[in-house]
């Protein structure tokens, strides 16, 4: 039987690999699926579990990245088959406080890039060699600083970008390569020279390395401005190519708005759905595997499928019992998710309609739950197992599906000839009635005249 891995932290500072063995056939809610819950990693001591990431290293080595809320990272490698999980690397943040916490870990093919609400990325560099010194994390890390009050980081699919937003912080985009090199020194001339440049109110001033920065939406009804309040982000890049997997980000607010972004055509959000979670706020976004599809959990238990085309919510999940706080999109689709009532649950995701405007053929279910002992905070994809058939496969044939349904819908609408023909109906009914009428009065009114004649 097939099956499907995950990786979950907890606040007990426990690292659990989880496999779901899928049935093949539709699956349904009375569907049992069994699962196994393996605790591969036992750190209590170094705190909860923040953050986890997993991607490939050096020579195609399966990697998990996991961020702990004392400032310790720790990277292990991972067989796709075998539960166990071997250390690579360790360090400890050396500007983390009591105060800070993990909003961003990612593995990259350069090494692992973290970073703190308060502003702290590092990338620390896959180790080349086994030698060690004192000096080892500064010497195989490049760092910087970014604004405080962060909520969510995320780094681009392509490894050029990375994006984030906070508290007052607007959605930024950042080049990698610039955001770890010094700001070139300009001379005082230079400067100098450029002071009306500067002083010029239309344009914003951006940082060293920051390629692009949002702008806050228009003030409300009363002219009063809105807060910003960002609390996640994602990039969209399904459809997308290498080079311009960057440009759209998607990000959700205190608010329970949704914001779409385009760098290319302006700084002001392109859509804005203030209305997808109502009286709530957005706790945890993801884009999906399949295009014009995302994910979102709000913290008031409930999850939304949004299709970015128009920000219809194209199926909502059943409410679970706590919070969700992390999504994990799974191909063949599947979405995992995690919440505060220590459950993980298993949905199904069908792909969005061939059309915007079309409606959904086919709605997510919940097919599956497992009660976890301790309160998960985190859940991520291994990226590696999976069902063995193509997910590309899969989609065509749901595009297939929905075409064929476009066109039966198509094919009624031509055939319903039955309401003009009825109209047509009425109307010789209601002459020939007419018609029957004035005959009848014609016939009333020579019989009164034949009446006074006599």
């Amino acid at each position: 039987m097939p099956s499907i891995r995950v990786f979950t932290g907890d606040e007990n500072g426990l690292t659990k690999s989880i496999k779901f063995s899928i049935p093949e056939g539709r699956l349904r809610a009375d569907t049992v699926i069994p699962t196994s819950v393996v605790t591969v990693d036992e750190s209590p001591s170094r705190g909860k579990v923040q953050k986890m990431a997993v991607g490939q290293g050096p020579n195609e080595e399966n990697l998990l990245a996991v961020g702990r809320s004392k400032g310790n990272i720790s990277l292990h490698s991972y067989r796709p088959k075998a539960d166990e999980i071997e250390p690579k690397q360790e360090w400890n943040e050396e500007r983390f406080n009591s105060e800070d916490s993990f909003i961003g870990l990612s593995v990259g093919l350069r090494g692992t890039y973290s970073c703190t609400a308060r502003g702290f990325l590092r990338l620390k560099l896959f180790e080349t060699d086994t030698g060690s010194s004192e000096n080892t994390l500064e010497s195989s890390s490049q760092t910087t600083v970014l604004p405080m009050r962060l909520k969510d980081w995320r780094l681009s699919p392509n490894e050029t970008h990375f994006a984030y937003g906070g508290d007052e912080v607007e959605v930024s985009l950042w080049d990698i390569e610039k955001a770890f090199s010094e700001p070139v020194k300009t001379s005082e001339a230079v400067i100098n020279a450029g002071k009306k440049r500067k002083e010029r109110k239309d344009k914003v001033k951006l940082l060293h390395g920051e390629v692009w920065r949002a702008q806050n939406v228009p003030h409300d009804f009363l002219n009063i401005r809105q807060p910003v309040h960002n609390t996640a982000l994602s990039f969209i890049h399904q459809g997308s190519t290498t080079s311009d997997a960057h440009n759209v980000i998607v990000a959700g607010t205190a608010a329970g708005a949704v914001r779409l972004y385009d760098i290319r055509s302006q700084r002001k959000p392109v859509q804005n759905w203030d209305k997808v979670c109502p009286n709530s706020s957005v706790k945890h976004l993801q884009c999906g595997r399949l295009e014009h599809q995302i994910f979102v959990s709000d913290s008031q238990s409930r999850v939304y499928t949004i299709d970015i085309r128009n920000g219809r919510t194209t199926y909502r999940y059943p409410n679970a019992k706590g919070a969700v706080v992390s999504l994990a999109p799974a191909p063949h689709e599947f979405l995992f998710s995690v919440s505060l009532d220590h459950f993980i649950r298993l949905y199904t995701t069908p792909p969005p309609p061939a059309k915007a405007n079309q409606n959904q053929p086919a709605k997510g279910k919940l097919v599956h739950e497992e009660y976890l002992k301790g309160t998960p905070s985190v859940v991520v994809w291994d990226a590696v197992s999976g069902l063995g058939k193509d997910p590309d496969t899969k989609k065509k044939t749901w595009d297939k599906r929905n075409a064929r349904e476009a066109e039966e819908e198509e094919e009624i609408w031509k055939n319903m000839e039955v309401t003009g023909a009825g109209q047509a109906e009425g109307t010789s009914s209601n002459e020939s009635e007419a018609s029957s009428e004035e005959d009848s009065s014609e016939e009333d009114n020579s019989r009164v005249k034949r009446l006074r004649a006599s």
